[in-house]
């Protein structure tokens, strides 16, 4: 055994990203068994827990950077007092995740959503996962820390978050908690990015009848033009329904309400 561990720190001398790769799958590894996690879900929970949101200096020095990233959060996990906390956009974090994800041998595709809500168009950015149990595809969000299950339990993909009808019995789960506020992702719904989202990867834009009606759809088709060139992708209306579940800030309370429509 000290033979095989000499050998070892050999050849993290000679090959550090690669050696560091397979130490950070063990170490997501022992993530999922004490929390009695997915490994999916572990791989979230170890980019979130060891890293900030923010675009700050260290993000705009470092962030997109993933191979940098991975060795901070790494040394982070590790204990490290040397190492900087890395500082991350969702897009950011996205990227480290599916870098992750691709060492475990676990498939995952880009999602962008978008939305209008607050009268300009605005992103956010996670992934699906391959989930290798169900090989069912699934969202995964390391900004938020959340992924998404119905009241059976069921993991959600994107598409079938922009399909529901209403988010009453969605909810986002992470580690430590299940709900829209109990996890922060209630800013997502408030924000009415669950209407429409393109995967690159895979040549689709899902949208819903409201994400129409709205100018959403032609709004993200030009972005999309402009900032990427001649893209293929198939438009996918896979959502009838206008009906969601509110949370509206009133008087300092978070309150939970039905509308019709929502004004954008």
């Amino acid at each position: 055994m000290k033979v095989l561990s000499a050998l070892v720190f050999l050849q993290c001398l000679l090959l550090p990203a690669e050696c560091k790769a397979d130490l950070a799958s063990i170490l997501i590894k022992s993530y999922a068994n004490s929390l009695n996690l997915p490994i999916t879900d572990a791989v979230r929970e170890y980019i979130h827990k060891n890293s900030d949101h923010g675009e700050g200096t260290w993000n705009q020095a470092h962030g997109n950077d993933h191979i940098y990233v991975m060795d901070q959060l790494y040394r982070i996990a590790s204990g490290d007092t040397t190492a900087t906390r890395p500082e991350l956009l969702c897009g950011n974090r996205a990227t480290v995740m599916q870098a992750l994800l691709q060492n475990l041998g676990i498939r995952s595709r880009t999602i962008y959503l978008f939305s209008r809500y607050s009268g300009s168009l605005m992103g956010h950015v996670f992934i699906e996962v391959m989930n290798p149990e169900t090989g069912a595809w699934e969202v995964q969000d390391p900004d938020y820390n959340v992924a998404y299950e119905n009241a059976s339990g069921h993991r959600l993909s994107v598409s079938e978050m922009i399909a529901a009808p209403e988010f009453t019995n969605i909810y986002p789960v992470n580690a430590n908690a299940k709900g829209w506020t109990e996890t922060g992702a209630d800013r997502l719904m408030i924000g009415q990015f669950f209407n429409l989202a393109h995967s690159p990867t895979e040549g689709m834009l899902y949208y819903n009848q409201q994400a129409l009606d709205t100018g959403l759809v032609a709004a993200t088709e030009s972005y999309i033009r402009s900032n990427y060139g001649t893209v293929n992708y198939t438009p996918a209306l896979v959502g009838q329904f206008l009906i969601r579940p509110l949370i509206d800030l009133k008087n300092g309370v978070y309150t939970t309400q039905t509308s019709d429509t929502v004004p954008l």
